[in-house]
């Protein structure tokens, strides 16, 4: 676990990329962290893992649901692209999720 101190030491920079349709029929999203030390820019840690839309939805409504809690100005969270049944696969779509997705985790740094 990272320490508060370690927190304000440490640069985080997240990148959602390279959409692609799983054989089950949904689109998952490669999603970097990488993780680079203040103090020693060349000590950089890096992790990837793959996500689907619905991952990243809940995230954000858990997100919006805490932030709405504790601030009185829910406008200011960041909105997110909405689910669709038909058309989730075209190329905006997915861009458009691909966007947001990667935004959210950028509000979180």
């Amino acid at each position: 676990m990272i320490s508060q101190r370690d927190r304000g030491e440490l640069a985080r920079f997240y990148t959602v990329t390279d959409p692609k349709k799983h054989k089950k029929g949904y689109t998952v999203y490669k999603v970097t962290a990488r993780i680079i030390s203040r103090k020693n820019p060349e000590d950089v840690q890096e992790i990837t893992v793959w996500k689907r839309y619905s991952d990243f939805r809940k995230l954000h409504q858990n997100l919006w649901q805490l932030h709405k809690n504790v601030c009185s100005q829910s406008e200011l969270f960041p909105p997110f692209a909405r689910a669709k049944v038909f058309g989730r696969f075209d190329d905006s779509v997915i861009e458009e999720r691909r966007q947001c997705s990667e935004d959210l985790l950028t509000v979180l740094c």
